[in-house]
């Protein structure tokens, strides 16, 4: 089974003309809640696995059926992409509030700049911010995540030697990360991402992008330079835990991060791939959405989401942890949410 479900009728998901099948389904789903949920882990699979299985019903899905369309909206990202300006044309005349969402889904000029007129006539740009896309004062959408999403599978690591030579680290010491270990706030290293080695994510000044936590409520920011260690950094939300132990310079959960594409091999499940085998998140892709993008404490502007995992990668904490830069002002935040 490529996709896990506790919904139920599962239908076939093995070729083109399945695809087909579940898109007949859809004028159905459109007054059945349960089929509409059935249908959103199977469209989920198709997306990640075989999106040009559903590329000739684009057009047809979004004129016609698109009220049945229940899907992740990474998901409706990679399925709707693209779709002709007729298709734009035919939203644009129909105001309702999860149109901005399909349109910026779409992601084409033309529909990025309906969205943003119709989100700031109808007060939706916060609601395009748990997506992540932020709307400008003038001008279309911009969107503020990666279209390559790569899974994040966690691999063991035989020695800090080893730790220290990988390309995307899992438990550095803190010293490797910030500037001055004594009075940061940051206790805990979950990840650090080879800048390069990420498609669609902007220009960074360092080599490695962080994914750090702190024992407090909410995140941490900290501005970034050449040698790519946080310095300057604030707290986001909550106060400190004087009992907090935690040892982020001992050897436990340290591990390596290897990147994989999303295809079949993947297990596609309730809008995510975390129930497959030592993979414990993504890059790239839209924010969880359980909270919105935080804003960059400098410029403003809504940050880019770069990668989300679960606290599982580093068995510590509950929930998500969440990386997030400003390319333009170099800070990095790394957010914390409970389960969605």
């Amino acid at each position: 089974m490529p996709f896990e479900t506790h919904r139920r009728p599962v239908f076939p998901v093995d070729s083109p003309a399945d695809v087909t099948a579940l898109v007949e389904l859809l004028g159905q789903a459109a007054t059945d809640r349960e089929l509409s949920e059935t249908l959103y882990d199977h469209f989920d699979y198709v997306a990640g696995a075989h999106p040009e299985w559903f590329r000739p019903h684009q057009e047809r899905v979004i004129l016609e059926l698109l009220s049945g369309f229940s899907v992740p909206f990474g998901a409706m990202c990679v399925l709707l992409r693209g779709a002709p300006d007729h298709c734009v044309e035919h939203l644009a005349a129909r105001p309702a509030r999860y149109v901005l969402e399909v349109l910026a889904a779409i992601g084409t000029e033309a529909a990025l700049t309906v969205a943003a007129d119709l989100a700031r006539g109808q007060r939706g740009a916060s609601d395009l911010e748990y997506v992540g896309f932020w709307t400008p004062p003038a001008g279309p959408l911009q969107q503020r995540f990666s279209s390559h999403q790569l899974a994040v599978e966690r691999r063991p690591v035989a020695d800090l030697a080893e730790l220290l030579a990988a390309e995307h680290p899992v438990g550095l010491p803190l010293d490797r990360v910030v500037r001055d270990p004594e009075t940061t706030p940051v206790n805990w290293h979950y990840l650090s991402l080879r800048a390069a080695a990420l498609p669609g994510v902007p220009a960074w000044p360092a080599e490695h992008l962080h994914l750090l936590d702190t024992h407090l409520s909410w995140g941490v920011t900290g501005a970034v330079g050449e040698d790519g260690r946080w310095h300057d950094e604030s707290v986001e939300a909550g106060t400190p835990d004087d009992d907090d132990e935690r040892d982020n310079d001992g050897p436990d959960g340290r591990a390596m991060v290897v990147l994989r594409p999303y295809d079949d091999t993947l297990t596609y499940c309730n809008g995510h791939i975390m129930s497959t085998p030592d993979v414990f998140g993504t890059v790239g892709g839209p924010p969880i959405g359980v909270y919105s993008n935080p804003s960059c404490r400098s410029c403003h502007r809504l940050m880019f989401h770069v990668a989300t995992v679960t606290n599982h990668l580093r068995g510590d904490g509950d929930g998500f942890r969440s990386l997030y830069i400003c390319e333009t002002c170099h800070l990095t935040t790394s957010a914390a949410s409970n389960w969605n």
